[in-house]
């Protein structure tokens, strides 16, 4: 399971509907986070997110919209008595802003943290090699060192033919769970049932690419190929071309771009400037011309990518007792 729950979609600054950037992604045992631009962690509450389940949190760059909320996040961990360890993953500079801060504050953590700098990166790089997913970082085109990534599952077991099963007389409970791992099973009269049977082929796991901030590059095309699902920035419409080049951000034409050439299935544009806030049909226009079907990221919008290809699903994840009027 890859979900993404979309925790600030503004650039620069924050509006009253839209805070900056953060991305939650939820796996089947925890949750990363990427990048947390001021307010991330009343977000958070406010999206009904485990704290605990964050064990990683990945920045993709130290620009203030990006990172600012970080050290808060990391202090109230510190404040709820957190154990678990935790990671940051980002750009050279990040372990000296955190241990500035601490002293700064006079303020220690009581949990394990570990700070790992990806300086230097020429091409996409895993950072990451866990059994279930991996990660992988590519250097973007922007005004400052930047990072984008790329997130996906690893081969899933194939599909258990419950019907057979019951035909066969597998018992229901861990019987079945040593069939989906591979493992064959001697029934109590003696009949051999091999994992094959009844285990299909292994599944392709879902993968998604997430860039920004960055003006149009081929690192951007190569972390996205042929995923399913990327989430590109698309500060500016194209009619607003010059300062998207003069600030080294996106237009919609060029977040279409990348995902034709990358071949993804899905396209989701954030990170949008402040003066479409009042009005952002130019953003919808412009990208329903050159990839049609992208959607608009909003502060809170969950997208679980379904397995073998199936598309997305789209809901809100906001915590219900918050209320979901914006």
């Amino acid at each position: 399971m890859i979900e993404l729950v979309f925790l600030g979609t503004s650039s620069a600054t924050p509006t009253v509907r839209r805070n900056v950037s953060s991305l939650a992604v939820q796996l089947e045992r925890e949750t990363l986070l990427i990048d947390a631009g001021e307010g991330t962690q009343l977000q958070i509450l406010r999206s009904g997110i485990r704290r605990g389940r964050i064990d990683r949190i990945l920045i993709t760059h130290l620009h203030g919209d990006h990172f600012y909320g970080l050290i808060g996040l990391l202090t109230s961990f510190q404040l709820n008595r957190r154990e678990e360890a935790l990671s940051l993953y980002g750009p050279a500079g990040l372990s000296s802003y955190i241990n500035f801060m601490k002293r700064l504050s006079q303020t220690d953590f009581g949990y394990e943290l570990s700070i790992h700098e990806l300086p230097d990166l020429l091409e996409p790089t895993r950072i990451l090699d866990e059994p279930e997913y991996e990660v992988w970082a590519a250097p973007l085109k922007h005004r400052i060192y930047t990072l984008g990534f790329r997130v996906l599952e690893k081969e899933l077991p194939g599909r258990f033919d419950a019907e057979k099963a019951d035909v066969l007389g597998v018992p229901f409970g861990p019987e079945r769970g040593r069939l989906i791992r591979g493992e064959d099973l001697r029934l109590p009269d003696g009949r051999r049932v091999r994992s094959s049977e009844l285990v299909g082929p292994p599944r392709k796991g879902a993968a998604f690419a997430f860039c920004t901030d960055t003006a149009y590059c081929e690192a951007s095309v190569e972390l996205a190929r042929d995923t399913d699902l990327l989430v590109h920035e698309a500060t500016f419409d194209p009619s607003d071309r010059q300062n998207a080049q003069r600030t080294l951000h996106s237009t919609t034409e060029d977040a279409a771009r990348v995902a034709r050439e990358a071949g993804v299935r899905h396209l989701v544009l954030t990170h949008f400037s402040t003066r479409y806030m009042a009005d952002m049909s130019p953003i919808a226009e412009s990208i329903e011309v050159c990839f049609p079907g992208a959607l608009l990221a909003r502060d809170f919008m969950k997208i679980r990518i379904l397995p073998e290809g199936a598309g997305l699903n789209l809901s809100d994840s906001r915590n219900k007792q918050q209320g979901n009027s914006r």
